[in-house]
């Protein structure tokens, strides 16, 4: 069926709706006219979505065969956990995998503004990198801190551990240190460690080498941490 055809069945189901007196007869005509365009699954989120309360301009958002049964579940929710159409809006769009569209969604659920969510709600992020920029954010993380990790070229692992330096009040000095992309997460986290259990920058830059495997980077950190002296660890 072509789009354009799509487009105008589910119109014709909608205006059905806006009769004042709605009848068994009149939604049963509205289903078996939606029932041309989406399948079983989808006309389930409908359904749930006039049974939950949802007004036609809402179920109308994701009531178009762009999208999928697990896309149009998350939009649905959203409006049932009372978003706007403005917050709603941002994700409603069949570009988002239902994973991003969750991860936008729950932002706003947590009271995240447009402003923080508008950092994250974008394609290049997947699900994982986009919860870590959203968890970031509900910690109490300013932009400016967030901004160090909004990176595509960041593996999530590797955005959690520059998220976590942060949580535990490294300063922004020492987190740059090592929100390095060439730095695995592993080796991220050995770096990390070392100014989390006090230890001097000088000490850290000893270890925070690409060179260094993450193994190694923890044993040179462990020495520090056990009192040896930059001689002593140079050793090995």
């Amino acid at each position: 069926m072509e789009k354009q055809h799509e487009m105008e069945i589910v119109e014709q189901a909608f205006t059905l709706l806006d009769k004042e007196e709605l009848t068994d007869a009149i939604v049963d005509e509205v289903f078996g006219l939606l029932g041309k365009v989406f399948d079983e699954d989808c006309l389930k989120q409908i359904q749930w979505g006039f049974e939950n309360g949802l007004t036609p301009e809402q179920v109308g958002v994701y009531a178009k065969s762009d999208f999928t049964r697990e896309q149009m579940e998350q939009i649905r929710v959203g409006f049932e956990n009372r978003l706007s159409l403005e917050q709603v809006s941002v994700y409603a769009k069949p570009k988002f995998t239902c994973g991003q569209m969750e991860a936008i969604r729950l932002g706003f659920e947590n009271r995240l503004s447009m402003e923080q969510v508008s950092v994250y709600a974008k394609r290049e992020f997947i699900e994982q990198q986009m919860h870590e920029i959203r968890v970031g954010f509900e910690n109490g993380l300013s932009m400016e801190q967030v901004a160090v990790f909004v990176k595509p070229e960041f593996g999530w692992y590797q955005m959690q551990t520059i998220r976590r330096g942060f949580e535990a009040d490294l300063s922004m000095e020492q987190v740059s240190v090592y929100a390095k992309p060439e730095f695995t997460g592993e080796q991220m986290r050995q770096i990390r460690l070392g100014f989390e259990k006090g230890l001097s920058m000088e000490q850290v830059e000893v270890f925070a080498r690409q060179e260094f495997t993450d193994s190694q980077m923890e044993e040179i950190r462990l020495g520090f941490e056990h009192g040896l002296t930059p001689e002593q660890v140079s050793m090995y």
